[in-house]
């Protein structure tokens, strides 16, 4: 029972050392390792962003770097996580979309 608990302690650093979360609980989920890099992608971009606003007096090239970065971080991920979703859904499904008023 130690050993088990000492082990997802472990985990749960290395997990919070590279920002990675969002674990699912089910087991047909095959986007499960997916969502813990893009929910490990956002927390980093976020941190570069608060990261580069509270250093913005100290060293404003860095900072400005950071908040730049951070947040073409964040548009990368809402841009590839839609389009890769639209596109799984578009090849699962048989039916072209034909009436989305319903």
């Amino acid at each position: 029972m130690a050993k088990r608990n000492l082990k997802r302690f472990a985990m749960s650093i290395v997990d919070g050392f590279f920002f990675l979360g969002g674990k699912s609980t089910d087991p047909k989920d095959n986007w499960k390792f997916r969502r813990r890099l893009i929910y490990g992608a956002y927390r980093l971009a976020v941190a570069m962003i608060i990261f580069g606003a509270v250093t913005f007096f100290f060293d404003t090239g860095v900072s400005n770097q950071l908040v730049i970065g951070g947040v073409a971080i964040l548009t990368i991920i809402t841009t590839a996580y839609t389009a890769s979703a639209t596109y799984e859904d578009a090849k699962k499904k048989e039916e072209p979309y034909e009436d989305f008023e319903h």
